[in-house]
């Protein structure tokens, strides 16, 4: 059945490049690509001829036209996508593609291979389960904070990537919300330059001036929190319910649910209110 087929490129070394991976290049009519001259040069470096093939663009600004297309190509053909490094679904720009060819019933396949999310989670210590996978981060003030309160209600390892121009910003505010928990900055991953620096969340200041800030990054620390650190907002939406006439033992019930906290005690707050 004819589909699409997302193949995974390295993200620095190209001694990651799978051998499955450049059997389905070669193999291939039919490639979309974020960079076509990114990847010409990848080609041409690894000994993947592009001779007789389809060579075409797709990234963040093709058009719907477009993605209309290259769905219709599928019907007669598999189509290959590529970014210019790692997996095409993460952080890039693939996702309308593969919703498109699933709800026209197209095949989806996989030739995996090196990821920056797995890769810094293995170097940075952290505990991996479970862990939290958030693209870039909000550039907006207001949703950037929205995202640190998110954080601090969810128990785990928070795995996310920054720009070198925000990253020492981005880390400086996320560790004065969490002093005490373990971090670690993970630079340009399987290059030669790479390095991983992991430290508390206290000790920042310290950490931050033997960083180079040049590259990319992914940003990884662990919220040791297992209970909803959101309960003002619970108690304030008990309330409202309560209001409307809602039992307290019931209300209490609920919080305890979501919270994980002690019932009878939630129930002795309201009852204070």
């Amino acid at each position: 059945m004819s589909g699409i087929k997302l193949i995974t490129l390295p993200i620095g070394n190209n001694k990651d490049l799978t051998f499955r991976a450049k059997e389905e290049l070669e193999l291939a009519n039919i490639i979309y690509a974020e960079d076509t001259r990114v990847f010409r040069e990848f080609c041409k470096h690894n000994g993947i001829s592009l001779e007789s093939k389809k060579i075409d663009s797709f990234h963040d600004h093709t058009d719907e036209r477009k993605l209309s297309r290259i769905v219709s190509l599928m019907e007669d053909s598999t189509v290959c996508l590529v970014s210019d490094a790692g997996s095409p679904i993460i952080s890039d720009p693939s996702f309308p593609l593969v919703l498109a060819a699933k709800e026209s019933g197209f095949s989806i396949e996989t030739i995996p291979g090196v990821s920056a999310v797995t890769a810094a989670l293995e170097l940075s210590a952290l505990a991996p389960s479970p862990f939290h996978f958030y693209s870039f981060i909000p550039r907006d003030k207001g949703k950037k904070n929205a995202f640190y309160e998110e954080c601090k209600s969810v128990y785990g390892t928070h795995i996310f990537f920054e720009g070198v121009s925000r990253v020492e910003k981005t880390v400086g505010e996320l560790t004065k919300i969490f002093p005490d928990s373990d971090f670690c900055i993970a630079r340009e991953i399987t290059k030669t330059h790479e390095s991983v620096h992991r430290f508390k969340g206290s000790e920042w200041d310290e950490i931050k001036t033997q960083i180079t800030y040049k590259g990319e990054f992914v940003v990884l620390f662990h919220n040791n929190s297992k209970s909803n650190t959101s309960n003002t907002k619970l108690i304030e939406l008990a309330e409202e319910i309560l209001e409307s006439g809602a039992a307290p033992k019931k209300i209490s019930k609920l919080i305890a649910m979501i919270t994980d906290k002690n019932s009878k005690d939630i129930y002795q707050k309201l009852q204070k209110k």
